[in-house]
Order: structure tokens, then sequence, then C-alpha cells
């Protein structure tokens, strides 16, 4: 397989010429042109074509015009325009990159931008993230300032914004930053529009960390489905401790790099989002009611990929214990398996050419660090680390949001995990290491009103917080609702004085919920 960063792979030649006849620009002539007109020359519709963005944001650009404007779209036509918007009119992935965590749908993040008034400008509204996700000239990121103004009337008497003239600096100083660093057209769109365009089908590995769960890892069988960028998939794998994981689902790619997939593992419903530019395509599965529980996962080809050791799940072994151990990559079939002096290899559980599952044990005698793991030819210095004790912890999301909900407005989890490292010349990543969770309420006025108790309930074991249900609780002073301002710990299992924290808000349901924020 060629190398996906150099080659392009899963690049689109799409245009030159949106007047070429397509079933999308045939939904746009039908169901568009009433408002917007087409240009002179075929060159595209006004307003349309002025713009690029990614295929939620041309997706919420369609619902807006059907809720504010009265636009009746069938449900195939709407998935026809966004399909085709996005392909012609969407973000290669060097633009799209900074704001991955945002189409991925993890939410618990502090933002920062690099305009100074940005985040009280825009932000206070919505993320910052979602305007980085599109490209206007400055006359459209004037007309949507001017768009602003006039659908929000209120926009400039709420907070942080009736202390400053917010009309006149988000023309005179917003508009031609954005249309500076976020204009139409651009050196990677031009280079990613002329990419060589192949197909995502085929066989895969792919791994990840399931909150609550664990390391698992599974074959993935992607193959063409009915209609343009459309596929079938098939997951077969298991956990690290060799419970099975099995799955299936249907995706669409768009933009020649953005997978966006439905999915059911094990039973359970779930969306997937891929970034497929890359060599090791990587990316987010998510419960879409509950978006806070999510899994990062990363893939590799299984066909024709070179030979080496992509994975070890898990990332670390504990001196003095004996555990299951999952390496993959490519060529893993045949030679002497090699963990070092300080691991035994008690059994081999499962072998093939792209997966080792062993029954390892870590000596005592085992010294912190990088274990050189090698299987026949392959070797990966940097792969495996070996530990006594944990150097620093560090609980993510730092700040976590959480919501209460009910059967019309799903409640949101709060997910934390726990990262080890040793310290030294440099600093080696544990990975997820085994720690025990606990909360308390944040200040003081969390413990006067009981957060703790009222907010809802953190499991010791996997870093997984439920929220209460939404409504008034007549157990509260003043029927008040179950949120809460608390702290979760963690603490290690074993060395209950490696510690870190996180701040939880548990706040109200969210009623507006779309794709991007």
């Amino acid at each position: 397989m060629k190398p996906l960063l150099t080659t392009g792979l899963y690049g689109l030649a799409l245009l030159p010429a949106l007047a070429l006849a397509s079933p999308g620009t045939e939904a746009i002539e039908q169901h568009c042109t009433a408002c917007h007109q087409a240009q002179e020359g075929g060159q595209g519709w006004g307003r349309i074509s002025q713009q690029r963005k990614t295929p939620e944001g041309w997706d919420m650009t369609v619902a807006r015009m059907q809720i504010m404007h009265g636009l009746e779209l069938p449900a195939d036509a709407r998935h026809t325009i966004v399909k085709h918007l996005a392909d012609t009119q969407g973000l290669a992935p060097e633009e799209s990159a900074p704001q991955r965590m945002l189409i991925e749908r993890r939410l618990n993040r502090i933002e920062s931008s690099e305009h100074p008034e940005m985040q009280a400008m825009c932000g206070r509204c919505h993320t910052v993230g979602r305007s980085e996700l599109q490209r206007r000239p400055l006359a459209e990121w004037e007309h949507l300032v001017h768009f602003h103004v006039g659908q929000f009337q209120t926009i400039e008497y709420q907070a942080m914004a009736r202390d400053r003239d917010w009309f006149e600096i988000a023309l005179t100083e917003i508009a031609p930053w954005l249309a500076e660093t976020q204009g139409l057209e651009s050196e990677a769109w031009e280079a990613w529009q002329q990419a060589e365009a192949l197909s995502p089908a085929g066989e895969w590995q792919l791994w990840g960390h399931w909150p609550g769960e664990g390391d698992f890892f599974a074959d993935v069988t992607i193959a063409g489905a009915d209609g343009e960028d459309a596929y079938a998939l098939r997951l077969e794998g298991a956990f690290a401790n060799g419970r099975p994981l099995a799955g299936e689902g249907r995706a669409v790619v768009y933009t020649g790099y953005e997978w966006r997939a439905s999915l059911a593992l094990n039973g359970r419903d779930f969306k997937q989002v891929l970034d497929l530019s890359g060599e090791r395509p990587s990316g987010r599965i998510f419960d879409d009611h509950d978006e806070a529980f999510g899994m990062q996962v990363e893939m590799a080809p299984r066909d024709g990929a070179e030979p080496g050791l992509v994975a070890s799940l898990p990332a670390s072994l504990k001196a003095g214990e004996r555990r299951r151990l999952v390496l993959l990559g490519q060529g893993l079939g045949e030679g002497e398996i090699d963990l070092g002096e300080a691991v035994s290899v008690r059994d081999v559980v499962e072998r093939s050419e792209h997966r080792l599952v062993l029954d390892v044990e870590a000596h005592a005698d085992l010294v912190p660090g990088w274990l050189a793991v090698s299987v026949g030819n392959q070797r990966h210095d940097r792969l495996l680390a070996g530990y006594r004790s944990v150097d620093r912890l560090e609980v993510s999301p730092a700040l976590g949001v959480a919501r209460i909900g009910n059967d019309k407005t799903p409640p949101v989890s709060g997910v934390f995990s726990a990262i080890g490292y040793l310290e030294g010349d440099e600093e080696i990543p544990l990975g997820q290491v085994p720690v025990r969770w606990s909360v308390t309420p944040w200040d003081e006025i969390a413990e006067r009103d009981e957060d703790a108790k009222f907010a809802g309930v953190l499991d010791a074991a996997s870093g997984i917080f439920s929220p209460a249900g939404a409504g008034p609780n007549p157990l509260r002073q003043f029927n008040a609702n179950s949120v809460g301002n608390l702290r979760v710990s963690a603490s290690v299992v074993g060395q209950e004085e490696m510690q870190d924290e996180a701040q939880l808000i548990v706040t109200v349901q969210r009623w507006n919920n779309p794709p991007l924020r």
C-alpha cells in the first residue's frame, strides 16, 4: 500500500468545474436556486460557492435553511447536497487537523485562539473551533457578521458584548482577520483536490481503549456498499482480557478522507469519525446520545503493509505482575519473541501475521524504562514500557462537564482517564494505569449544598460518572436541580500517595445539540 501522506491516498480529484452535471448539482439546482442564483459561466451559486466547510458544517447550513427559511427537502436530497458540497467545497486535512477534537465530539477541552478577541466575540455563544472549520472570503465573513446581528437581535446586549462596540469590532477586526487566516482559497485545498483518489476498502486492524471495559483490538473488513463513497464494515476482535468484541456498520466518506460511520458494537450503537488521510487512520468512536462516552482508535492496513510493530496493548508492564499482552503489526507470524531479560513469555495464546496475544510475566527486578520488543526480524524500542512505580499521574480531562437528563434529553456522562508517566532524562508514557476513583465537593459552596450526594455517582473502578436525573429535587434546598461542582480524584492502586484530580461541572440538560458546537 502506498503511504497516504505522500501520495494523497483517499484524496479526490473533485473539481475543476462545478458546472458539470451530477446528482449533487442537480439537487442544488432543484432545491436551492430559488434563493441562491446560479453564477455566470456555471461557476456555482451565490453565497453557496463562496464557502468551504466540514460535512457537519454543510449539514448544519442545510438544516438552518429548513428551520429558518422553510426549505422543504427530502432526506435523500439533503444527503446528496451535503455530500456534494463537502466533496467539492470541503476542508483539506491540514485545514481540519487543528479542530479534530471538535469534529470528534471531544468537547471537554479549554479553547484558545490566536486572536485575543475571538473568545469574547464569538466563543461566548459557540466554540471558536466552529468558526475555524469554515473558509470564506472577506465579503462572506462580513455577511456572517450581519447575519448574526439580524438573526440574534440581542447579541450586542449580552454579556461580553455590551461592554464594547461589538458590531464595529466584528466588522473591522474579526472579519478581516478571519479572511486572512481562513480565506476561501488555500494551497492545501488546491493540492488536496488534485490528490489521487483511492478507496479505503480492504482489510484493516483497529485498536483502542473502551472506558470501563479495557483495551481492545479488532480485524476490520471494509467493502464497497451501495452509493458513491459508501461502505459496509465488519469488526471481529476481542478485549485484551479475551472477551469477544464484534460489530458491523455502514459508512460514508466525505471530501475523500472524512469517514462517518454508524456502528453496532457488542449490541451498543455508536458513531465513528475518522481521518483517513494518514498512514494510520485515527479518530473516535462515541455514543451519539452521550458523546462524552467514547474511545480514541487507530487503524493500520493489513493488505500490503510494511512489516513492523505498530501497537502494544497495554502500553506498559509493571514489575512482578503477570498479564496478557497484545502486539499488533505485520510480519509477526514467525520468528523468536523477545521482550528482554526482565519479561518472560509464559504462553503464546494467539499468533498470526498481524497479531500476537501473549501471556507474559514482568520480573521483580525489571529496570524501569522502554523495553526492547523483538518478533523475528521486527524490533521496536519505544513501543512498550516497564515500571515499578508511577512517577506522575495525569487525570484527563482536567475540566469535565456532565449533564443531568431524562427520557427526552439523555444525560451526558463524565468519563475520566488516568495516564501514568515515568520521569527521568525523558518522560515515558505508561498508558492507563490501575487507579481508584473518588469524588468530593470542589469548594465550600459545593460542600454546603451536598453536591457530591445529589449530582450523581462516580464508579470507583472505571472513572465513569453517571449524573442524576433531571428535574427539581425535593430533597435539595429550594427544590434545586441535581447539579453540582465536584472534585474527581484518582490514586494509583498500591501507590495511594500518587494522585491527581480534575474538576467536574454537573449541569442542566443541553437543549440545542448541533453536530458542531
